[in-house]
């Protein structure tokens, strides 16, 4: 599994939990329910795979940025479900 662990994987996780986000903003209900659960699931996923990727300190500080704003957009949905 280690095809897994790269930066472009890491890149296109924080890419399916702003989906996610932005399908939640569109739904309801349950629908809206289930894509906030996908996004938490995926941001932690995202979480751990960073800290296994030696990145070099502009991308830990891009990323560590990018992640930050999805924490915030998740803490942000969760108030409004």
């Amino acid at each position: 599994m280690e095809k897994f662990r790269s930066l472009e994987h890491l890149k296109a996780q924080i890419t399916v939990v702003r989906w996610h986000l932005d399908a939640a903003t569109l739904g309801n209900g349950d629908k809206k329910r289930r894509h906030l659960d996908s996004a938490a699931l995926t941001y932690q996923g995202a979480l751990e795979l960073m800290a296994q990727l030696a990145l070099s300190d502009e991308e830990h500080a891009t990323v560590t940025k990018q992640l930050a704003d999805l924490k915030e957009r998740l803490r942000a949905a969760d108030q409004n479900v």
